[in-house]
C-alpha cells in the first residue's frame, strides 16, 4: 500500500476569502461542460507561462465562499508523458511558481469507462489532498446498462461522490457545497498495493531526493515513484547529485529479487480498481446487442465510406459558410460604408478625414466583413469535436496519414489549423514522437487558417462566377473546398518531404481513444465560438488597426497637391458640361483615375513598383504587390490593405465595396479586366503555400527551442508558393486563355 503521512495546508480561517479547486481527470469526461456549469461566463483564458499549454479558471460564489476553479487539462497519468500532464502534475504537487496551493481537488470520473478513469483518479487520491469525486456519465453508463452506483463507489473511495448532469446542472449545487466540506479534510489512504520492496525503494529513494530538495513527504515520494519506475527518465531530478546511481542501484536490486518493478504500479492499481468496479456496478440481465454507438461507427469509421462521409461534410461546411453568412456580411459592409459615410460627413476634407475613412474605417471593417464565416468555421469544429467525430476523422484519417510518415494524432492539428495555426501548432505536444511533431509543426501552416478565409473570401467573391453545380452547390463553394483540400495535401506531402529527409525515422502506433457520441452542449459550443471569435477580432483588430495606419500613410504620402489641384478642375468642367448618368459616370472615372496615379505615386505605389517585375510572372500586378507586402506580417491584413489601395472607405454615393473595385478594375491603354479567375486561384495558392504570419514563426521557434527551423520554415514556404504560382499561371494561362 502507498500511503502518505502528510496533511494539506489547512485552512485556519472559516471564511477564507477564496477556495482554490482543481478540476481534473481524463480527456472525455465531461470536464469542460462541469467547469462551465460551475463557474458560468466568469473565466479567464491564457497559457501557463514558459508553456503553451493553455490555463482556464473561473469563479462563484457559494454560501459566503468565493470559489476559483482551476480546469486542469485533461490527462492519463501523473506520470507525464507530455507537457499537458506535466502541468497537471505540477500543479498539484505545488512545484509550479506561478500557482498558489489548491485546496481542493475535483476529480472527474466517466461512469462509462469508470476502469480507465479510476486509475489517473487514485493516482490523484494518492496525494493526500481534500478532494471530491464528480461522477459523470452515469446516465450514459445506464443506457448501456452499466450504470455505477453511488454510494458503493463512495464507501470504497472514502471522499464525497457527487452524480452530476452538467447539461441540465444537475448535482452541480451538491458538488459546490461538497467542495466547501472538504476543505481542510485530508483524503483517506487507498488500499491498493505496491508491492513491499517496491514501497520500501520508493521510500527509500525519496529521502535521498529530500537531501537535495527538501519538500513535503508526499511530493517527495511521487517524485520517487516516477523516477523509479519510469525507463524515460525526464524528470529533471533524475539530475540531482547521486540521484540516478541510486536509482539504477535500487531498480537492480528489485530485479535481482524477481519483483517486476515496471509494471508493478499498474498491476496493484488495477487489481484493486477491478474489485471497486466489479461492485459498484449494476449490470443489467438484459442482454444489450451490439449498441447504437457501434453500429454507427462501423460506418463512419470504414476506411471507404467513412473517408467519403468526412468529405462530404466538409463540403457542406464550406458551402455553408457562403451561403449562411451572405446576409450577416452584407450587414456589416452596410454598417461599414454607412460609418465612413457619416464620418466623412461631418468632417472637413483633409489627411486625418482619410486616414478615418480609408485607412482605419475601411481597412478594420474590410476584415471585420468576414468574421461571419470566420464564426461559422470555428462552430463546425467545435461540433465536429463535442459530438465525438473529431476522433473518428483522425482514425479515419490515420491509414492515410501513414503514406505520409504521420499518424492519425497529427490529423487533429491540422484540422485545428483551419481555425490558427499558433494553438495546432501547440497542441503537437501530444504527439511524443519528437520526428513526427517536428514534421507536423513544419506543415501545420500549410493548412488554412482563419486568417486565410478573408482572402479566399475576397478572390472568390469578386473573381469566381456563383455559378450552380449541382444539390445546391456553386463553382464558389467548389473552390472554396479545393482550396482547403490543396492545403492539407500540401502539408501532407510536406510531412513526407521531411519524414524522408531530414527527419528519418520509425513510425509509431496510433492509438486514439474514442469518446462516445453525444449531443453538444450548446452554451458549452456558443461559448467556445465566443472566445475563438472574441480572440480574432481582439488580436487580428490590434495587429491589422496598427499596419493600416502605417499603410494608408505610405500610400498617402507624398501627396501631391497639384495633382489633386487638376482633378478639382476637370471634375468642376465635368459639372458645367454634364448631368445625371453621365455626370456620374464621369465623376466616378475621374475619382478612380486620381487614386490611381496618387497611389503609384506614394511611397507604397513605388515599393509595388519595384517589385512588379518579380512577381507579373505570376499575374500580380504592383497593387497586389502591395498587399502581399503587408500580409507578411499578417494574412488577414491583406484584405485592408487592398481596402486602401482602392480607396473604398470614400463616403459617398458614388462608393463601391472591395470586390465590386477588384472585379471592375481595367487596364489604363487596353480597357480588359486587370484581374481574372486565373489570377484569384493563384492568390489563392500563393497564400496557401506562402509563410505570412510572424506569430506562426515565433511560437515555432517557441516550440522548437531553436531559430534554425522557423528559418527554414520561411524559406521553404516562401519558395514553395513562387515557383508553384509560377508554374500554375504559365501553364494556366496558355491551357485555359478564357480564365486568364
Amino acid at each position: 500500500m502507498l500511503t502518505s503521512q502528510d496533511s494539506p495546508s489547512s485552512l485556519v480561517e472559516e471564511q477564507k476569502q477564496v477556495i482554490r479547486v482543481a478540476l481534473v481527470g481524463n480527456p472525455n469526461t465531461g470536464k469542460t461542460t462541469l467547469f462551465n456549469a460551475l463557474t458560468g461566463l466568469k473565466q479567464k483564458v491564457a497559457n501557463y507561462p514558459g508553456v503553451t499549454v493553455e490555463r482556464k479558471a473561473g469563479q462563484f460564489s457559494f454560501e459566503g465562499h468565493r470559489i476559483e476553479v482551476i480546469d486542469l487539462p485533461g490527462a492519463y497519468s501523473l506520470r507525464p508523458t507530455n507537457d499537458v500532464e506535466r502541468i497537471a502534475r505540477d500543479v498539484l504537487l505545488g512545484l509550479m511558481a506561478t500557482e498558489k496551493p489548491v485546496d481542493v481537488v475535483v476529480v472527474c470520473l466517466d461512469a462509462s469507462n469508470l476502469e480507465r478513469n479510476l486509475y489517473f483518479a487514485t493516482q490523484v487520491m494518492d496525494l493526500g489532498l481534500p478532494s471530491v469525486i464528480a461522477l459523470t456519465m452515469n446516465d450514459e453508463a445506464a443506457s448501456m446498462g452499466n450504470p455505477v452506483e453511488r454510494s458503493i463507489l463512495e464507501q470504497h473511495l472514502e471522499r464525497p461522490v457527487i452524480e452530476t448532469v452538467a447539461p441540465t446542472y444537475k448535482g452541480v449545487t451538491e458538488l459546490k457545497r461538497a467542495i466547501v466540506q472538504a476543505v481542510g479534510k485530508a483524503g483517506e489512504d487507498l488500499p491498493w498495493s505496491i508491492g513491499e520492496k517496491v514501497l520500501v525503494a520508493i521510500e527509500h529513494l525519496a529521502a535521498e531526493i529530500g537531501r537535495h530538495k527538501p519538500m513535503e513527504r508526499r511530493i517527495l515520494r511521487q517524485i520517487a515513484v516516477e523516477l523509479l519506475l519510469d525507463r524515460r527518465g525526464t524528470n529533471r531530478m533524475i539530475d540531482l547529485p547521486g540521484i540516478r546511481e541510486t536509482v539504477g542501484k535500487l531498480r537492480a536490486e528489485l530485479e535481482w529479487a524477481g519483483v517486476k518493478w515496471v509494471e508493478s504500479e499498474s498491476l496493484g492499481r488495477y487489481a484493486w480498481i477491478r474489485s471497486v468496479v466489479n461492485t459498484t456496478r449494476e449490470v443489467s440481465r438484459q442482454k444489450f446487442s451490439t449498441s447504437r454507438s457501434d453500429k454507427v461507427d462501423r460506418v463512419l469509421t470504414h476506411p471507404v465510406f467513412g473517408l467519403a462521409i468526412f468529405i462530404g461534410i466538409m463540403a457542406v461546411v464550406f458551402q455553408s459558410i457562403y451561403t449562411w453568412a451572405g446576409p450577416f456580411m452584407d450587414a456589416i459592409d452596410a454598417l461599414t460604408l454607412a460609418t465612413a459615410g457619416t464620418v466623412a460627413g461631418n468632417m472637413a476634407a483633409g489627411p486625418l478625414r482619410d486616414l478615418l475613412t480609408d485607412g482605419i474605417i475601411s481597412g478594420v471593417g474590410a476584415v471585420l466583413i468576414f468574421l461571419p464565416q470566420i464564426v461559422l468555421l470555428f462552430l463546425f469544429i467545435v461540433l465536429m469535436e463535442d459530438s465525438g467525430y473529431l476522433a473518428r476523422a483522425a482514425f479515419v484519417m490515420n491509414r492515410h496519414m501513414r503514406r505520409f510518415g504521420l499518424t492519425g494524432h497529427a490529423f487533429i492539428p491540422m484540422l485545428s489549423g483551419f481555425a490558427c495555426a499558433i494553438p495546432a501548432i501547440m497542441s503537437t505536444r501530444n504527439i511524443s514522437d519528437p520526428r513526427t511533431r517536428l514534421a507536423t509543426i513544419m506543415a501545420v501552416p500549410l493548412t488554412s487558417c482563419s486568417a486565410r478565409l478573408p482572402v479566399y473570401a475576397l478572390m472568390i467573391g469578386a473573381l469566381i462566377p456563383a455559378t450552380p453545380l449541382f444539390a445546391g452547390f456553386t463553382t464558389q463553394g467548389f473552390v472554396l473546398l479545393s482550396a482547403y483540400l490543396f492545403s492539407i495535401l500540401a502539408a501532407l506531402v510536406v510531412a513526407k518531404t521531411f519524414r524522408m529527409t531530414v527527419l528519418k525515422g520509425r513510425q509509431q502506433a496510433f492509438i486514439i481513444e474514442l469518446p462516445p457520441y453525444r449531443l453538444p452542449n450548446w452554451k458549452t459550443v456558443l461559448n467556445s465560438v465566443w472566445e475563438r471569435g472574441r480572440m480574432f477580432v481582439t488580436q487580428a483588430g490590434t495587429i491589422i488597426l496598427a499596419i493600416n495606419i502605417i499603410l494608408w500613410f505610405i500610400a498617402y504620402f507624398p501627396h501631391d497637391t497639384s495633382m489633386a489641384s487638376r482633378y478639382d478642375e476637370l471634375r468642376s468642367t465635368a459639372e458645367a458640361s454634364l448631368s445625371g448618368d453621365a455626370l456620374q459616370a464621369r465623376l466616378v472615372d475621374l475619382g478612380s483615375q486620381e487614386s490611381g496615379e496618387m497611389l503609384r505615386s506614394s511611397i507604397a505605389g513605388r515599393l509595388g513598383q519595384t517589385m512588379e517585375p518579380v512577381i507579373e510572372p505570376l499575374g500580380f500586378d504592383w497593387k497586389i504587390g502591395i498587399g502581399l507586402l503587408a500580409s507578411f506580417a499578417a494574412r488577414e491584413v491583406f484584405v485592408s490593405t487592398m481596402a486602401i489601395v482602392y480607396n473604398v472607405g470614400d463616403a459617398d454615393e458614388t462608393s463601391v465595396s472591395l470586390m465590386d473595385a477588384i472585379r471592375n478594375e481595367k487596364h489604363a491603354q487596353t480597357g480588359e479586366s486587370v484581374y481574372s479567375p486565373l489570377v484569384a486561384l493563384n492568390i489563392i495558392i500563393f497564400f496557401i503555400l506562402a509563410c505570412q504570419c510572424m506569430g506562426t514563426v515565433a511560437v515555432v521557434k517557441r516550440e522548437t527551442n531553436s531559430w534554425k527551423w522557423p528559418l527554414v520554415m520561411v524559406g521553404y514556404m516562401t519558395a514553395l508558393a513562387y515557383i508553384t504560382c509560377l508554374v500554375f499561371y504559365q501553364v494556366g494561362s496558355k491551357l485555359f486563355p478564357g480564365l486568364a
